[in-house]
């Protein structure tokens, strides 16, 4: 996919990133709802390891996925920027958005405001549902990389999952220390109470 093509918004919307602070954001409610929805438990930072991320951590933001005409909260994203490349950790619609594109125009902004390589975990596409996700991602210029992940546990209550890597790595980074990195730098990061 050409820059071009990943710079292609609709006319209709316009999307905004405003960054959440669980404190003071009317956006941490809604959140947290999508957040909660969306996301197997095993696959789910729990919710005051990512207040105290945001407070603690320069490198972690979530963001909330706006349309600045209606100033609707269409979604979330969170990210790491991790020197090299960002770690899209969680991306999800609110289920009255989602087969509309925004969630394209939402990946497309990000990645074109972020001109760096981006990487983050997939369900294996295994059937139709998980089929659908990685194609989406496809579609809006990230590749599945053949390798074999385990995200670890978020808790010690939790337990790993076997996930696929996507991302827009160059060819020069290699999936091992990219995968190492999100072991070490990510859920290494895990603050406990």
């Amino acid at each position: 996919m050409t820059f071009a093509q990943l710079c292609v918004y609709s006319h209709t919307m316009t999307i905004i990133f405003r960054t959440i602070h669980p404190t003071d954001s009317p956006c941490w409610v809604p959140f947290v709802a999508i957040y909660s929805q969306s996301f197997p438990i095993d696959e789910q930072r729990p919710t005051h390891d990512i207040a105290r991320l945001i407070e603690a951590d320069e490198r972690y933001t979530a963001h909330a996925i706006i349309d600045t005409e209606s100033e609707q909260f269409l979604g979330l994203l969170t990210t790491w920027h991790l020197g090299d490349f960002i770690y899209i950790e969680h991306f999800a619609l609110s289920p009255q958005y989602r087969s509309q594109g925004y969630g394209s125009n939402a990946l497309k902004k990000f990645i074109h405001e972020h001109p760096m390589p981006i990487i983050l975990e997939a369900e294996p596409p295994t059937d139709a549902l998980t089929r659908r996700r990685v194609q989406f991602y496809e579609r809006n210029g990230l590749t599945l990389y053949e390798y074999d992940y385990i995200q670890p546990p978020y808790t010690p209550e939790r337990q790993p999952v076997p996930l696929r890597l996507m991302g827009t790595l160059p060819s020069t980074m290699s999936l091992a220390d990219v995968a190492l990195c999100l072991h070490r730098e990510v859920y290494g990061s895990l603050l406990v109470p």
